[in-house]
């Protein structure tokens, strides 16, 4: 299975993805910060990340999805909001971001993800989530 880093400053989102995504067999790495995350994807082993969009200490949105772009070389990356917009979906569509995650979210809806980004490089911008959290 993938090692898949998770970046998110609330405790609550981060310790639910976390067992949510380990309990499919994949090894996660928990982050809290910008900082600690990009520290941590400096490691290759890690194969897919999944972080907030919004985080005390990351710089305005684009800016930090161009950090964790630089940063992923090319691995997925899902990015977790309360506040989807126009401008993710666009990301998504032309194969920037493999996906969005709307708070809310579901179980199942992650799993779909995770499996769709790792699986095939190709699919990670295919068909953006609406914004209710749905593939």
């Amino acid at each position: 299975m993938a090692k898949i880093l998770i970046i998110d400053d609330d405790e609550s989102v981060r310790n639910y993805l976390v067992a949510a995504i380990s309990r499919k067999g994949h090894e996660t790495v928990p982050a809290a910060t910008c900082q600690a995350g990009l520290a941590l994807l400096d490691d290759p082993s890690v194969q897919a990340v999944v972080a907030d969009l919004f985080l005390p200490d990351s710089p305005p949105p684009c800016d930090w999805v161009a950090q964790l772009k630089r940063h992923a070389a090319g691995r997925p990356l899902i990015l977790i909001t309360g506040e989807p917009s126009e401008e993710l979906a666009a990301q998504v569509r032309c194969g920037e971001i493999a996906a969005f995650l709307s708070k809310p979210f579901e179980l199942a809806f992650i799993h779909k993800l995770l499996e769709r980004a790792l699986a095939d490089p190709a699919a990670r911008g295919a068909a953006p989530p609406d914004a209710q959290g749905s593939p």
